[in-house]
């Protein structure tokens, strides 16, 4: 097993105040850990304050003067921009989607922030020492040939079933009603919270004891009790990568209903009581009363398993000694 020593540049990181905000990056970055890797974590707070991304720059030239690294692995293409500001130290980059796919308003239009992301990521992918992404679109986007299309894996030992009546009883759910989960913020135009609302307001015409759990900002443990209790998960993005919520719901065997976005039909695959439906009110609200319906959950852990943390874990590597061959 070769050891490698990578410093680790992002923008998403759980905090204190949001130990859901980046927690996947978290969570492959440990993954790697039993394969030799050890890393430092430079954690760029963009949100805080843009002019972090300036202070970043600085920070990672320290961190490479003060220790020796064997590459730089960067998450999201602006954190990509931070590191690679020196030339020392091999640089990976991960985007995660709208760092290539940009930022669509709720009309479907990449927004100008949008348009500005993808010319960075165009860029940074040209500049970086590889390349990973997290779809086939996200590749297809970047015109990168070398890009590894490596999703982000699931933690099956954390994503796992349980019964539902003790993960409700958990969280001090109704055991009677219906719930469709929704794990992301309801105030993110993209993720078009306003078509699950309309969706499930139609639906309750059929079953009026039916809900919406909205769940963020949470650590992975609480998300997969949600996920245990739910009925089903509806997600309408306007744009993803390589939705994880879909692959942890896929994990605890909670059926998913999903538009064309991302690698979305690829993860749910043929797994019964799992749809692929367009992005319409009245499609979703039918398969919501299907799906509660037919009650039961679904085998999508048989599916899921080939994304597994560890799996995923040996490509990351792979791609690392393939930089430092070089």
């Amino acid at each position: 097993m070769t050891p490698y020593n990578v410093l680790v540049v992002t923008n998403l990181w759980p905090t204190e105040a949001d130990p859901g905000y980046g927690s996947f990056v978290k969570a492959q970055m440990e993954s790697l850990v039993p394969l030799g890797v050890q890393f430092d974590v430079l954690f760029v707070n963009g949100r805080e304050s843009k002019w972090n991304y300036l202070r970043g720059i600085r920070q990672v030239r320290r961190r490479i003067r003060d220790k020796h690294y064997d590459l730089i692995h960067a998450h999201f293409g602006l954190s990509g921009w931070v590191a690679r500001w020196q030339r020392r130290v091999p640089l990976v980059v991960s985007f995660m989607g709208d760092d290539v796919l940009g930022r669509p308003a709720r009309n479907g239009r990449i927004t100008v922030v949008g348009r500005l992301l993808q010319i960075s990521g165009f860029t940074l992918a040209r500049l970086a020492d590889a390349v990973i992404v997290k779809s086939p679109q996200m590749a297809n986007k970047l015109r990168v040939s070398s890009a590894h299309i490596i999703p982000n894996g699931v933690d099956l030992n954390l994503f796992h079933p349980v019964d539902q009546v003790l993960a409700r009883r958990t969280l001090g759910l109704d055991p009677d009603k219906k719930f469709v989960l929704f794990p992301y913020n309801p105030g993110e135009a993209r993720k078009r919270y306003d078509l699950i609302q309309a969706a499930v307001s139609q639906a309750r015409e059929m079953n009026p004891g039916l809900e919406i759990l909205v769940v963020r900002s949470l650590q992975q443990e609480q998300v997969a009790t949600y996920m245990n209790a739910a009925d089903v998960l509806v997600m309408a993005s306007m744009l993803e990568g390589s939705p994880n919520a879909v692959k942890e719901a896929m994990a605890t065997n909670l059926p998913v209903i999903t538009v064309d976005v991302g690698d979305a039909a690829d993860l749910i695959g043929p797994t019964e009581g799992c749809y692929l439906v367009p992005r319409e009110t009245t499609t979703i609200a039918d398969k919501i009363i299907e799906v509660c319906r037919r009650g039961g959950r679904t085998n999508g852990r048989e599916w899921i398993r080939k994304l597994s943390m560890e799996m995923v874990a040996h490509q990351i590597v792979d791609v690392y000694a393939a930089v430092l061959r070089r």
